[in-house]
């Protein structure tokens, strides 16, 4: 049955992909990003609003004037994020980080305190974490301390909101605007993660977004009946499709 998602950052990557995925099949679909999503826009059940999610004080306006009229949603994906500048954490500075916390973190925690602040029922919340959440590989500084915190704040949200489910979900290797930065960067013994990240690009290993939506789709409408709310989860490692590769 088709619902009604928000999901953040559909202007390109993941979020253009399953904001295109969900409204192909009926949903309506309530859309943030920077810019203005062209290839979305046309279509009757998407609704937009522009927010720089790193600017906190615009997130309520912003949420009010995407919900305006809407009593309940069925699902919502916290996708937006940026990369860190690549390399080591002792050379990024403290700014850095903190710029990168503010996308990737706190812009979530402003949702989310919006959405379950108002009387709006929302059964469902993804946010989308990375297996740099967790496998703590040399080079990704503030990007992986930022997923790791947003694991937790996942976490922490699910206790507070039993009436809502929530996952923090690594979609897995993604060919996006972000493989592309991170693959053109000069190579680097030191960071042997992006030897491996080139050698899967343009294979199976590594498919666009608008591949991977389905996938994800359906990983995320079986959560609620399979998994505690709060985890992490990893979609590579999804223990009841046997799919560890």
């Amino acid at each position: 049955m088709p619902g009604r998602v928000f999901i953040t950052g559909v202007s390109s990557g993941i979020g253009a992909g399953l904001a295109a995925y969900y409204l192909q099949a009926g949903w309506e679909v309530l859309g943030c990003s920077r810019r203005k999503p062209a290839q979305l826009v046309e279509q009757e059940k998407f609704r937009f609003v522009a927010c720089d999610l790193s600017r906190f004080e615009q997130i309520p306006a912003a949420m009010e004037k995407l919900f305006d009229g809407v009593s309940d949603c069925d699902l919502a994906i916290l996708n937006a994020g940026v990369l860190s500048q690549f390399g080591d954490l002792q050379s990024v500075s403290i700014e850095h980080c903190q710029q990168v916390m503010a996308v990737n973190l706190w812009s979530n925690k402003a949702i989310l305190d919006w959405l379950l602040g108002s009387s709006i029922t929302v059964r469902q919340v993804v946010a989308i974490s990375s297996g740099a959440a967790v496998n703590g590989n040399r080079g990704w500084n503030a990007y992986s301390i930022s997923k790791a915190a947003l694991n937790m704040l996942t976490l922490l949200y699910a206790s507070e909101a039993p009436q809502t489910h929530f996952v923090a979900l690594a979609p897995g290797l993604v060919d996006t605007a972000m493989q592309e930065e991170l693959c053109t960067l000069p190579e680097d013994a030191r960071f042997p993660t992006l030897d491996s990240l080139r050698s899967r690009r343009n294979t199976t290993e590594m498919p666009d977004a608008e591949q991977l939506a389905p996938r994800l789709a359906n990983a995320i409408a079986e959560f609620p009946e399979r998994v505690k709310s709060g985890q992490f989860i990893d979609i590579r490692k999804l223990p009841w499709t046997g799919n560890h590769h």
